[in-house]
């Protein structure tokens, strides 16, 4: 089986690459306003109505302990699928899709990045992409909340 055998939204984080199933990205919204949640842990950046539903939305760069960053003009929120719910992955930016390539390379992990929620690292077409585990990173979150 090669690497990279489906498709992935890669979004930025701290300057870094990271992958998402695509097969798992509902949506990418523009970053807007969010609706502050009390008493939620700190990954946690507020709540956005999408399509009338309230969607709770994370830091990425939180969940990888890092510290957030939002551009209001490159931000955007990644709405993901969860078991029967969505939640909404607020990263720096956007880069594109990655599709599913027999050139790509698993690729040493950096140092920094390394942690329980890298599946593995791609490198293909010239760009590195870490790529999510998102069931480990969402289960964190549900562990959180508890």
């Amino acid at each position: 089986m090669p690497p990279a055998d489906r498709a992935h939204l890669v979004v930025e984080v701290e300057g870094e690459q990271f992958g998402l199933d695509a097969g798992r990205v509902e949506t990418v919204v523009p970053c807007r306003s969010l609706t502050p949640i009390p008493g939620r842990p700190a990954p946690f950046a507020g709540a956005l109505n999408h399509r009338g539903e309230l969607l709770p939305v994370v830091h990425l760069a939180s969940v990888l302990g890092r510290r957030p960053r939002v551009d209001p003009q490159r931000s955007v929120i990644a709405v993901v699928t969860w078991d029967d719910a969505i939640v909404g992955l607020l990263v720096e930016g956007a880069v594109g899709l990655m599709p599913p390539t027999e050139r790509a390379r698993l690729a040493r992990v950096l140092g920094r990045w390394d942690g329980p929620f890298l599946e593995h690292t791609l490198e293909a077409e010239g760009r590195r992409v870490h790529v999510l585990d998102l069931d480990a990173l969402l289960d964190d979150l549900t562990r959180r909340l508890s």
